[in-house]
């Protein structure tokens, strides 16, 4: 069983957890090889089902206690959509009194691993070696001056760990919009605007090799989010920046979470009707 206080509001896959607010998650292994994916997942859903003769795992002394306010189940079950949908149907069923339930399956589990090279050769070793294709990224800040005042720019710092040269693809900012996480590019890349000249100029030129232990720095404004086509054409109650996605050439992506300040930058160019609140989630949640 592991807890998460998290200590602002935080994204946990499509949902928003507020600040202060307890999450359990617990873990759940079952031998898919010998039982088959389907039959792993049935009997993993029969584990929150009560029944004259026994007790769901939401009912039980230990989660009890805790009082959560999510619960998060983790296993090495593939997870699909629709098994998705039926286990938090049948845990609010079962339970109403905790407020989020959610499930991370076996592909989150290996896209967590693939997107953190330097934990699976921590704790895989004789699975991973060193790796060939490594990328971090690190936030900071730009001043540039530009039409007068200067402008503060929203700087991704791209840092080549691997062993071998990296070719980076695309950078894009990973958005919740309503309960869906969105990955977006940019409205200045394909802008002809002065400003949006300026920033292909301080960006690295499209298929520059990123040598090991060097870095590429890109510039954004902070305005970007609020001046994406897709968020003016959809119908959208909540708009909460998660963080930004780092593609490479053969594939690889990498992804890094906002910091509480930069965050908070993006949304104060977002109208703030669109802001997260904890009374929208609740009246969206009933909704649904």
């Amino acid at each position: 069983m592991g807890e998460w206080h998290p200590e602002t509001l935080s994204p946990l896959l499509n949902e928003l957890i507020p600040a202060n607010k307890l999450v359990v998650f617990q873990f759940k292994h079952k031998t898919t090889a010998r039982l088959g994916q389907t039959a792993s997942r049935s009997e993993l859903l029969g584990l929150y089902a009560c029944s004259p003769k026994k007790k769901c795992e939401l009912h039980r002394t230990l989660i009890q206690e805790k009082c959560p306010h999510a619960y998060v189940l983790v296993t090495n079950v593939e997870v699909n959509a629709p098994f998705r949908a039926k286990f938090i149907e049948q845990c609010k069923k079962e339970y109403a009194g905790i407020e989020h339930y959610q499930i991370i399956g076996l592909d989150e589990l290996e896209m967590w691993i693939t997107m953190m090279p330097e934990l699976r050769h921590l704790y895989f070793p004789t699975i991973f070696g060193p790796p060939r294709f490594e990328l971090r990224i690190k936030f900071g800040t730009s001043f540039v001056p530009y039409g007068g005042p200067d402008e503060t720019f929203f700087m991704v710092s791209v840092l080549n760990m691997g062993l071998v040269p990296s070719y980076v693809s695309a950078v894009r900012f990973r958005v919740l919009v309503n309960d869906e996480v969105q990955v977006f590019t940019p409205y200045h890349i394909a802008g002809n605007s002065p400003i949006s000249e300026l920033i292909t100029q301080m960006n690295p030129q499209p298929g520059s090799a990123l040598e090991p232990g060097r870095q590429q720095s890109f510039h954004f404004r902070f305005s970007d989010l609020s001046e994406l086509p897709r968020l003016k054409e959809m119908e959208i109650y909540t708009v909460y920046p998660i963080g930004v996605q780092v593609d490479d050439e053969i594939g690889n992506s990498y992804t890094e979470d906002l910091p509480d300040t930069f965050r908070n930058s993006f949304l104060q160019r977002i109208p703030s009707h669109l802001h997260p609140r904890q009374e929208q989630n609740d009246t969206h949640t009933n909704r649904h």
